[in-house]
């Protein structure tokens, strides 16, 4: 498990990289500004998913539905220099 501070400027930065053990990964902003999250480093302001100063985004499974949860990279981008908290949560798989 790692939670991290991350700084998120206007060049798409990478918050979580691609792992296969991850079950759980939240990102939070209360940074004071937006940020916009995408899959790859061509994450823009005008192409990423918006979030909100103040908002937490979780991925997770659903009951029973692990295999359908987000495993790979994510990025960030910003308008200005904002930083933002990574939780990953990860476990041994055999």
């Amino acid at each position: 498990m790692s939670n991290t501070a991350i700084s998120v400027t206007t060049s798409a930065t990478l918050l979580a990289a691609q792992n296969s053990a991850r079950i759980r990964l939240e990102i939070e902003n209360s940074s004071g500004g937006v940020v916009y999250l995408g899959d790859s480093s061509s994450v823009t302001t005008a192409n990423g998913f918006t979030m909100a100063d103040g908002e937490v985004y979780t991925f997770k499974p659903e009951a029973d539905k692990s295999q359908f949860l987000y495993r790979g990279n994510v990025y960030a981008i910003a308008g200005s220099s904002l930083t933002v908290r990574v939780w990953e949560i990860t476990t041994q798989r055999g």
